[in-house]
């Protein structure tokens, strides 16, 4: 009987599992909130690969003879600190509307006092401290936002250079690198296997036993969570992936 038809029977999932040889992996996928707690990373696709591709990866640029352009040091401490200036940026938005909306509601209960009572010259001098509050406030808020705006012009323009030469030297480097890694998957007699996370995070697989490395990417906004995780796979209970930010290596984006 062929392998392919052995393992087709739903309503013996189990044995048929143990039958064709394979494994169940289940990869869960999450990331910690502000708060430390886990938040699942929906519809994010994991690969499963019978291959290492970074070792590819490396393979081909140590052939190529040619080391890849580094980011260099400058770029990425302009990044931080636009990282920086961005939360600065929006702690005095926060501010900033915060003192507005007091302000509205001092103007609005004003309306409805006599200006010749004692009552309306207080809630004045009320008004007139917060008024310096808001406005002292929107300085911060425009003022941020300039050197922000200033330094993202400033990160553009280096980091297009920056990318364009990287992107150079990748074209030609791994230009081999689908026939390469076709030829192994040949060679091994396997396949790629792909799915999309849950709700919950949750994504399922079915491989053969051995060696298997589980590839994702998730972007952040200044840099890329790079997931390329070795699993062995085995028969019997699940194999259990993580993919967190402690398993994952920080990229920056360009």
């Amino acid at each position: 009987m062929r392998r392919s038809v052995r393992c087709l029977t739903a309503a013996f999932a189990t044995a048929a599992l143990a039958a064709c040889g394979g494994g169940e992996v289940v990869v869960q996928a999450q990331l910690e909130s502000e708060e430390g707690t886990p938040t699942p990373l929906r519809e994010l696709e994991v690969r499963a690969l019978p291959y290492d591709r970074d070792a590819l990866f490396e393979e081909l640029a140590a052939a190529y003879g040619q080391p890849e352009p580094q980011i260099p040091d400058s770029l990425v401490a302009l990044q931080q600190e636009i990282a920086a200036t961005n939360t600065r940026w929006q702690e005095a938005t926060t501010r900033w509307n915060t003192a507005r909306d007091s302000l509205k509601v001092l103007s609005d209960a004003l309306q409805g006092i006599s200006p010749a009572s004692g009552a309306y010259r207080v809630m004045f001098g009320d008004y007139t401290s917060q008024e310096q509050v808001e406005q002292s406030a929107k300085r911060q808020m425009d003022d941020a936002f300039a050197e922000f705006q200033g330094l993202q012009d400033r990160y553009t323009s280096q980091a297009e250079e920056t990318e364009a030469r990287r992107l150079a030297w990748a074209d030609e480097a791994y230009a081999s690198i689908d026939s390469v890694i076709a030829a192994r998957l040949d060679e091994m007699g396997l396949e790629e296997h792909a799915d999309t996370t849950t709700e919950n995070g949750i994504a399922r697989f079915e491989l053969e036993p051995g060696q298997w490395w589980f590839h994702a990417r998730y972007d952040l906004p200044y840099e890329e969570l790079y997931w390329n995780v070795p699993i062995e796979v085995t028969r019997g209970e699940p194999v259990q992936v993580t993919l967190n930010g402690s398993t994952a290596a920080r990229r920056p984006k360009f």
